[in-house]
């Protein structure tokens, strides 16, 4: 299943739109007690469905939360992990975490983390952010190989970027240009918006979403490995709705399945509705004979 694998990797090469020394957590963290204010809710929890062609074969689960550590700045930790599913988990299983810790006040990356786990590969990397030194320490905790690289001011990782990027305003024809840390390299990200179109979500119906047309260059060349498109919500939240990839033998597609976490908004409500409204129709339908 290569070319899923590398489909994988170039959806998440454009899903910015995954504590130094921090460590993968699952517990919640306490709320702070005087939290910035920011353009989203910390909490807030996203489910997406990947499709290779037809066939759904990962689930990818993005959370965020506080890190509140005494004598350091306020953090947030924004986690992503994507599995495989079904019949694909048993002959080719995927279990892959992006994890990026943020200052919250400069919303700049501390740390970057991914560790992948993709049939036979395997990966296990750590980035330290130094904005007031302008470098960056990537390393592999897999065979200890180290690289710092200068970065400039607004350098930032993809996971963190994501959410930096939801803080934006769009509209058709709107170009931007970004310097971002991905696969321990630099790139110069550049994106336009292309046009405005309805994505069909099962939970929400159409939503009106912006499409954007990512392109990546590395020492001023352009790196154009297979088309990729992606769509976000033309709303307050702009979530990405969608994302798909040209690949060789498929084309790969990650769907925004449910919005869940704080917020009283259409993403929770509407989700709301539609759990009561599955609830009621099952009541109607009564119990099971045996």
């Amino acid at each position: 299943m290569p070319s899923m694998r590398n489909g994988c990797r170039r959806l998440l090469l454009v899903f910015f739109l995954a504590a130094a020394g921090a460590g993968f957590a699952d517990e919640t963290a306490p709320e702070p007690v005087n939290p910035p204010l920011l353009w989203f809710d910390v909490g807030e929890r996203l489910l997406y469905d990947i499709y290779w062609g037809i066939i759904h074969v990962a689930t990818t689960e993005v959370t965020t939360q506080w890190v509140v550590e005494e004598g350091q700045p306020l953090r947030i930790r924004i986690t992503y992990r994507t599995k495989s599913n079904g019949v694909i988990a048993t002959v080719y299983p995927v279990d892959d975490i992006l994890e990026s810790v943020i200052d919250a006040e400069t919303f700049l990356p501390v740390s970057f983390q991914k560790k992948q786990s993709e049939g036979n590969y395997r990966s296990d990397e750590f980035t330290v952010f130094d904005h007031a030194a302008g470098t960056m320490t990537w390393q592999s905790r897999l065979n200890g190989n180290e690289q710092t690289y200068p970065i400039e001011a607004d350098t930032r990782d993809l996971i963190t970027l994501m959410y930096y990027f939801r803080s934006m305003s769009f509209y058709v024809g709107k170009q931007l240009n970004f310097r971002v840390m991905a696969d321990e390299k630099l790139y110069d990200l550049y994106v336009e918006v292309v046009d405005k179109e309805k994505i069909n979500l099962s939970k929400y119906g159409k939503v009106p979403s912006f499409r954007f047309a990512p392109q990546a260059a590395f020492q001023g060349l352009f790196v154009r490995k297979g088309k990729v498109t992606f769509w976000v919500a033309d709303d307050d939240r702009k979530l990405c709705t969608q994302i798909e990839a040209e690949v060789p033998l498929a084309n790969v597609r990650l769907k925004l399945r449910e919005v869940t976490g704080p917020g009283d908004d259409h993403w929770i409500t509407d989700l709301s509705d539609a759990a009561k409204e599955t609830s009621s129709r099952r009541g109607k339908i009564g119990p099971r004979r045996r």
